[in-house]
């Protein structure tokens, strides 16, 4: 645009003040004018500023440049669907391109206008299937099982329910003389990386090659001039040999089914487009801390950490990270290491960040937190920056929790918690150790104490046990009780054959923990062998868990329940185990089913019971005042430190509520600017291999407790971080302007104007997201009837339909193809439905 002044233009005979330079598109746009554009996207620079590049390929068939005149280009180029009339001007001309000047009188509505759209729609229609467009049975239609017998290759593509071009030509309207599309057999690449091509469906736009190389700047995709049209493709044959850098800037601009995610979704497209974000329990924000690493800006980094997780630097070396099993550079080659970028930015940014940005005000009300485990202190953590007084009450003699107690220094140093603590402390936080008590009793004491609320997050600090013959042998401990006491420093004579059952995390621990006491004691090196219930692919210990004790020459035997502990004078010197067929029944109930015919004992000097934890008796359920959080509560993240961080956040924000807040626990710890959408070219980038984090060598490490895993060096962790595919760019996209939908306000002047005849309404909420659609015999009654009680409910439309239940069942069909739940988020009515 030429600048800010403003010029006087008439659209459809409405006097509009708009920026002088704009084009003819952008000021209806901006008046609330819809224009139909198909090539044209908000985000991008028009098509005639993109040149035409030497070669495309479409899969191996590739396509050289021909020379063309620059009217003929111009002729070519985009959709045309924009045209609109303009006074003076002998025929219509497009909006996209065409300026406006003062005075301009436009019309955009115009019956010749309408027609030349439909004229310039069919030509697009001729190359692209358009059966399903035109059949009366389109809506919910599986588009699988054709009643009108069209090819299959002639129907529309997977697309259908949410398909830009479909809105587009419902609303320019399809022209009966539109021929039958007839299959060009063009290539589908559906074997590469994250996305699918079906040239078929190609229209030409150049949407995806302005994305790709104007705006991403990576210029993998191209388009050329070809036997009197336009060609778009890649510029080597594979998106690999292009040089792609998977960002799925393209696939989000494309208006057809030509470019596609390989995987379809349904429901929050921010989780699956951008899935570190949406598998982490506590919603940090990896691509924007993994950015700023590969930028150098380690304390911008280590601030977005800050922002969701209290205990980061212990998260940074025992979080799970379930993360990289979803990221989608694992698609491409493997994932991103984000547990160890997070820790490198940790223990490499400003370790002072939080102390000099906290600022609030006290609020004058008191929280209680019973319990010093990751989701107590998470929960103080959150309610100090909400400005309220936080006490903090461990019955330890420190505070931590399981990191504290049992979680062995290989994976978490004793000074990797100090650090996370510290900071808490620095915030105003009080913590009080030693306060052992019946947990029950404490908080009705804490509730008459002057405490406005309790939260109790005591964790599950004690072994589950289960009758086991033999149990109570010599030699025989259980899990979270071996880890403490091996923690504490005490002293074990285990021997050299050592068996722990169970196949859970804390079994690793135990496992890898008597290994490494045996081994220090001397005599050689002892034979630590586990045995546990589910298969190996049912095994409740995370993978890598599980590798880094195979690693160590620990066994591990999946299927085998125990039978009975065997002794001699008082001691254990075997586990005799009987085959597990299953552990789940048919409703994922844990119900182990055994062969009793089929037996091995296992020869042992110590026998280690490590098969679950358990709550202390006493724990009060969530009342007035009282809450609940971590273990002991319904928490997202099952049983993970990462999981009981979110479910103290979780819980802060309830008391927050309670005590009259808004909930609202967001801290922001930096000013940050949007990121650059450009990422630029990068030869190789695709496929490189993951950057290998140091790690002590399995020989080395089992006789001692030295740290496992240790911290990238700065030149490999931002080696590393280049190698993000910054898929949140993606949602960074703006949405292009779609037709005019129907929604009238949810209010009873509206409803009033309601038919009272047979048809289905639709209700939706503040985002226009379908919440209700019901059929009926009178549509305002049904109207009525629900105005009484809205609900979520801020907008609505309707149809009439004498077959209205039949028509209501076609649009919850549609709906779940595109949301992938029924209206309003609940499955109750799928019974009824089908």
């Amino acid at each position: 645009m030429a600048g800010d002044a403003m010029i006087e233009i008439s659209i459809n005979g409405r006097a509009v003040d708009v920026e002088e330079g704009a084009t003819i598109l952008a000021a209806a746009v901006g008046h609330d004018v819809y224009v139909p554009a198909l090539c044209h996207h908000p985000d991008l620079p028009p098509f005639r500023d993109l040149p035409l590049a030497e070669r495309v390929c479409r899969g191996d068939v590739c396509h050289e440049n021909e020379p063309v005149s620059e009217d003929t280009r111009r002729d070519l180029e985009g959709c045309g669907l924009c045209v609109v009339e303009v006074d003076g001007q002998t025929a219509p001309v497009r909006a996209c391109c065409t300026p406006v000047a003062a005075g301009m009188s436009i019309t955009t509505d115009s019956d010749a206008v309408k027609e030349e759209r439909r004229v310039r729609l069919m030509k697009i229609m001729n190359r692209h299937p358009h059966a399903c467009l035109t059949c009366a049975q389109r809506e919910g239609c599986s588009l699988e099982d054709c009643s009108s017998n069209v090819p299959k290759d002639e129907r529309c593509c997977n697309q259908f329910h949410d398909c830009e071009l479909r809105r587009v030509a419902e609303y320019v309207g399809v022209k009966q003389e539109t021929q039958r599309y007839r299959p060009a057999g063009l290539a589908v690449l559906t074997d590469e990386p994250l996305f699918s091509r079906d040239f078929n469906l190609c229209i030409d736009c150049s949407r995806c090659v302005r994305a790709c190389n104007q705006v991403r700047g990576v210029e993998a995709l191209g388009i050329v001039h070809r036997d009197g049209g336009l060609v778009v493709g890649s510029v080597a044959p594979t998106l690999i040999e292009s040089q792609c850098k998977f960002c799925g800037a393209c696939v989000e601009v494309c208006p057809t089914g030509c470019l596609t995610d390989n995987v379809s979704h349904t429901g929050d497209r921010e989780k699956w487009l951008v899935p570190c974000v949406g598998t982490c329990p506590a919603d940090v924000d990896v691509p924007g801390y993994i950015r700023r690493i590969a930028s150098g800006d380690l304390r911008g980094a280590a601030a977005l950490v800050w922002e969701k997780l209290p205990l980061a630097n212990v998260l940074g070396h025992i979080c799970f990270h379930d993360c990289e099993r979803e990221c989608r550079r694992g698609e491409v080659d493997e994932p991103i290491a984000i547990c160890a970028l997070k820790r490198f930015a940790m223990e490499n940014g400003d370790g002072e960040l939080l102390s000099a940005s906290a600022t609030f005000a006290e609020n004058g009300r008191k929280v209680a937190v019973v319990g010093a485990g990751p989701a107590g202190l998470s929960a103080a953590y959150f309610l100090r920056f909400k400005g309220y007084g936080v006490t903090v009450f461990e019955a330890a003699a420190a505070p931590g929790g399981m990191p504290a107690q049992s979680i062995p220094a290989y994976r978490l140093p004793q000074s990797v918690l100090d650090k996370d603590v510290a900071v808490i402390r620095k915030l105003g936080v009080e913590i009080t150790t030693g306060c052992e008590a019946d947990v029950g009793e404490m908080t009705t004491r804490l509730r008459g104490d002057g405490f406005d609320a309790v939260l109790v997050a005591v964790g599950l600090p004690e072994s589950k046990k289960i009758p086991v013959s033999g149990s109570d042998l010599g030699g025989v401990f259980w899990g979270l009780d071996f880890l403490s006491r091996a923690k504490a420093g005490e002293s074990f004579d285990l021997g050299k054959r050592i068996v722990v059952v169970g196949g859970g995390n804390v079994a690793m621990d135990v496992a890898m923990t008597a290994l490494r006491l045996a081994s220090r004691a001397g005599g050689g090196r002892p034979a630590v062998s586990m045995f546990c219930l589910e298969s190996r692919e049912e095994m409740p210990a995370h993978a890598q868990e599980i590798e880094k004790a195979e690693v160590e020459g620990i066994e591990v035997n999946p299927g085998w329940g125990p039978a009975e502990i065997v002794g001699d004078a008082g001691n254990a010197t075997g586990v005799v185990f009987r085959r597990c067929v299953s552990v789940f029944d048919e409703q994922r109930r844990f119900a182990p089913a055994f062969d009793d015919g089929d037996r091995t004992t296992a020869q042992a000097d110590t026998v280690i019971l490590a098969i679950g934890q358990a709550a202390p008796e006493g724990v009060p359920a969530e009342e007035e005042s009282v809450f609940q959080a971590g273990d002991i509560s319904r928490m997202v993240g099952g049983g993970s430190a990462v999981g009981a961080v979110a479910s103290g956040r979780a819980a802060a924000e309830r008391i927050d509520r309670y005590l009259g807040g808004d909930g609202d626990l967001s801290i922001e710890l930096g000013d940050y600017a949007p990121p650059d959408a450009y990422i630029g070219r990068e030869d190789g980038f695709a496929p490189r291999d993951r950057v290998p984090f140091p790690c002590a060598a399995p020989e080395d490490r089992c006789a001692d407790f030295r740290l496992i895993d240790e911290t990238y060096a700065r030149d490999s962790a931002a080696a590393e971080a280049r190698r993000c595919l910054q898929c949140d760019l993606r949602l960074l996209i703006s949405r292009v302007e779609l037709p005019p939908e129907k929604w009238l306000a949810f209010d009873s002047d509206n409803v009033e104007s309601a038919p009272a005849v047979e048809g289905v309404f639709i209700l939706a909420d503040a985002d226009k997201k379908p919440v209700a659609i019901k059929g009926a015999e009178d549509i305002r009654a049904g109207l009525l009837e629900k105005l009484a009680s809205p609900g979520d409910a801020r907008f609505f439309q309707w149809e009439e339909d004498r077959m209205y239940t039949k028509r209501e069942s076609e649009l919850i069909q549609q709906h779940l193809t595109q949301y992938g739940e029924m209206p309003g988020g609940g499955d109750d009515e799928l019974d009824d439905l089908f």
